[in-house]
């Protein structure tokens, strides 16, 4: 029973959740849609070099959703969301990451709700459904969950900087190899079209993608059909990361000036 696995293990696997000839006509979207302007350079595979650049992640826009939407059976997804926890779901979000060839980088490891706590939906009332649009092995970046980490509860998350100068939380090394000795690490090898649902506390990601070929994946965020998120307390959380970047960038630059000055002199 699919709800007695997702609640002992956090995750549970739904293979042909999209056929594979859809999956290739998303993948072939979303090469369109990756593609970056110049004056758009953060969250990029090589921000602010002449390396031809394209996007970490896409957030589709209400055109370029209505071409996504006709890929995807969003009434099958809601009614395995619903056996998986005996409550009715709506989509609040959907995204891409594209994890390119060769550019692809590790997703660090953390907990969805390290980013929703405090938005007047329970950690319990979100789910997730991670869509493989190829087939993913361990060697091209594929997911990796430690099974049955959501009943630790929410963990400590830090902020890190990356390189494509956006900050993301992630769960420090001390805690993951505790942890990882309770929970272990599962590398969820999916042939495309394979959904996973997880719980927003557990803990998972990603190793890069070494691979010559493009990993995109489908990311389909959901809470119950009458809850809302707390439009302020969002914002609130999202501006506190963005003030965050801008002061962790000024102390980089700051620092790599004073090395400089340090050589002229």
């Amino acid at each position: 029973m699919i709800s007695k696995s997702f609640k002992n293990n956090g995750y549970v696997i739904i293979k042909k959740l999209i056929p594979q000839k859809n999956c290739d006509k998303i993948s072939k979207l979303i090469n369109k849609l990756k593609t970056v302007k110049r004056s758009d350079q953060f969250d990029m595979d090589f921000p602010f070099s002449k390396i031809k650049n394209f996007k970490k992640v896409i957030i589709p826009n209400k055109k370029d959703l209505n071409k996504l939407d006709d890929y995807i059976d969003y009434k099958k997804i809601l009614n395995y969301a619903y056996k998986i926890t005996s409550n009715k779901k709506k989509i609040f979000l959907k995204k891409i990451y594209t994890k390119s060839a060769f550019d692809g980088d590790n997703e660090f490891y953390h907990q969805d709700y390290a980013y929703r706590k405090n938005t007047g939906v329970k950690s319990n009332d979100y789910l997730q459904c991670f869509i493989a649009l190829k087939d993913q092995k361990i060697e091209n970046g594929c997911l990796r969950i430690l099974k049955g980490s959501h009943k630790n509860g929410l963990i400590k998350h830090d902020s890190v900087m990356t390189r494509s100068g956006m900050t993301k939380l992630t769960i420090s090394s001390t805690n993951l190899k505790r942890l990882s000795k309770k929970n272990k690490i599962h590398n969820l090898e999916l042939s495309a079209g394979t959904g996973v649902f997880f719980s927003y506390l557990t803990i998972h990601g990603s190793s890069s993608n070494a691979s010559e070929i493009d990993q995109p994946r489908l990311i389909i965020q959901m809470i119950p059909k009458n809850g809302s998120i707390n439009r302020k307390k969002n914002l609130s959380l999202w501006k506190k990361r963005s003030d965050n970047e801008k002061s962790i960038l000024k102390k980089m630059l700051e620092k790599k000036l004073g090395r400089y000055k340090k050589k002229i002199n």
